[in-house]
């Protein structure tokens, strides 16, 4: 009886250390396999440091630093209306952005085709008493809508920020994957 349990216990010890092993493997393997679908069509990521210009909110690209992973992947991407400057997005992008610690001054994003910075931006929260002459999109009514508008500032549109939302690197990637609506 005592042999029959110690081969028991073997057998129990190593399909242990081997779901172990593969849980470990596999984990490993997420971020890379997460890494083969980013900047591969169009993203939106964080940034973790940038610099604005003059005595605006006008981020300089040149000084963006993306954040490793976006916080909107192209699979969360559902369709992109051009005349609306909206993009439709799975739950899982929404609850993204709902998590983020949202500020009074924004936070900023950077709208991504295949890897390389598009336009940038802010989420710019609609209890901000604050103005932004950059572009925007408003979490709360991202929230809300089930969408992301793209403004050119808050509150309203801003005259003088430059136009980059049907950029047409965003608009051919879109438009080859059936995502985009006129």
């Amino acid at each position: 009886m005592n042999v029959l349990k110690l081969r028991y216990m073997k057998k129990v010890v190593f399909l242990t250390f081997c779901a172990c092993v593969a849980a470990l493997l596999l984990s490993g393997c997420t971020k890379g396999i997460d890494n083969l679908f980013s900047s591969d069509g169009v993203e939106i990521y964080l940034l973790k440091a940038y610099k604005t210009v003059e005595n605006s909110q006008k981020i300089d690209e040149k000084s963006v630093v993306l954040k490793s992973t976006p916080v909107v992947r192209y699979a969360d991407i559902l369709s992109y209306n051009s005349d609306e400057h909206t993009y439709k997005v799975s739950d899982r992008a929404l609850d993204a952005i709902k998590n983020i610690d949202h500020s009074v001054s924004g936070v900023a994003f950077a709208v991504t085709a295949n890897g390389r910075v598009v336009y940038t931006g802010y989420f710019w929260p609609m209890f901000s008493s604050a103005s932004c002459n950059w572009v925007t999109i408003d979490p709360i009514i991202a929230e809300y809508a089930k969408e992301l508008k793209v403004t050119l500032g808050y509150p309203g549109d801003w005259e003088g920020v430059e136009d980059r939302r049907n950029d047409e690197r965003i608009i051919s990637i879109l438009s080859r994957d059936k995502k985009l609506i006129k």
